[in-house]
C-alpha cells in the first residue's frame, strides 16, 4: 500500500482489502453502539500520506489532495432551510438523519486531469456488503406522486452532491457531498473507500476510517 497506485486491470481490490483490514484492526478498540441517526468522527490516520486536519482526513498524493470530512445531518438540513430550497433528503432533521454525509474536497495541483467517479466509492463495514453512494435517480424512490417536487429536489442534489463522474482540471478544486443511506444495525467503525481515483494514467485507492456515534 506504499504508493496506493493500482493496476487498471484489477480496479479497487487494494482499496477494499485495505478497508477491511483497517476495520478488523479497529473493531475491538471502540465499544460505542449507535442506536439513532449516526454521527461520524475521523479516526486519526496512521497510514503514510494521510493526515488529520480540522476534522477531515486528508490524503496527499503526487500533486493532488483529497479530503473527506463527516458532516452532521442537521447542518445539511439547516443549509437547505437557509437557502429556501427543497431538501433532496427530506423535509425535517429526522428524515435527513436517514443518510450519512461526507464533504469530499478534490484539489488538483498537477498539470494533469483528476477524475473521480463517485460510483467507485463505497462505505465498508466489517462483515457486511459495501454500500454504494446515493445517485440523483435514487431520489425518485422517495417521491411518491410528487414528481415536480422530485425534480426540484433532484436539481438541489446535483448542485450540492456528487452525481456522475467529476473531472477536476489542473489548478482547480471541487467540493461536494458524497451521500449514503445510513446502514442499519450496530455500527462501530466505518470506512469510506474511494477506488480508482485517476490522475492522468494512474489510479489511486483511498481509505478514510471513521468511528460511529449515536446522534440526537
Amino acid at each position: 500500500m506504499g504508493s496506493f497506485v493500482t493496476e487498471p486491470r484489477n480496479p479497487g481490490r487494494a482499496g477494499r482489502l485495505a478497508a477491511v483490514a483497517l476495520l478488523a484492526a479497529l473493531a475491538a478498540a471502540c465499544a460505542t453502539r449507535p442506536t439513532g441517526p449516526l454521527l461520524l468522527h475521523p479516526v486519526p490516520p496512521t497510514l503514510e500520506k494521510y493526515a488529520l486536519s480540522q476534522g477531515a482526513i486528508v490524503f496527499s498524493g503526487p500533486d493532488f489532495r483529497v479530503s473527506a470530512r463527516p458532516w452532521d445531518y442537521r447542518l445539511v438540513a439547516e443549509e437547505f432551510r437557509r437557502l429556501g430550497e427543497s431538501c433532496p433528503f427530506g423535509e425535517d432533521d429526522a428524515a435527513v438523519g436517514r443518510f450519512l454525509f461526507f464533504r469530499v474536497l478534490l484539489e488538483n495541483r498537477s498539470g494533469r486531469t483528476l477524475v473521480f467517479n463517485p460510483m467507485r466509492a463505497s462505505l465498508v463495514r466489517e462483515g457486511e456488503a459495501p454500500l454504494a453512494p446515493m445517485e440523483n435517480s435514487d431520489l425518485f424512490a422517495f417521491a411518491g406522486d410528487d414528481l415536480a417536487g422530485a425534480e426540484a429536489r433532484g436539481r438541489a442534489f446535483r448542485r450540492t452532491s456528487f452525481d456522475g463522474t467529476a473531472t477536476v482540471r489542473p489548478g482547480q478544486t471541487l467540493e461536494r457531498y458524497l451521500v449514503f443511506r445510513s446502514p442499519p444495525g450496530t455500527i462501530r467503525q466505518i470506512v469510506l473507500a474511494i477506488d480508482d481515483l485517476w490522475l492522468d494514467a494512474k489510479s489511486f485507492d483511498l481509505v478514510f476510517v471513521f468511528e460511529a456515534f449515536p446522534g440526537k
